[in-house]
């Protein structure tokens, strides 16, 4: 899996969890201040991240994962 598809999945699982369109959520948006996410939709999205790409975060990237690059670059390190 590149990095592209990597990133493609993560934007849809931002998209998703905050019932949006892939297109209404940019990258480096940062999930809380940029896309008015709350604790439990960045929970849901770490879960999805999880699951869709088979990986297990730490703490400390899952803390640090705010936006669909930051977060798609930490799932990289565990599949890519």
């Amino acid at each position: 899996m590149n990095e592209s598809d990597i990133r493609t999945g993560v934007r849809e699982v931002f998209a998703q969890v905050l019932a949006t369109s892939p297109e209404q959520v940019p990258v480096d948006a940062d999930l809380y201040d940029d896309l008015g996410a709350d604790s439990l939709n960045k929970l849901e999205v770490i879960a999805h991240v999880e699951a869709r790409f088979g990986c297990r975060l730490t703490d400390d990237e899952a803390a640090l994962g705010n936006s669909v690059d930051s977060l798609a670059r930490y799932v990289g390190g565990h599949v890519g």
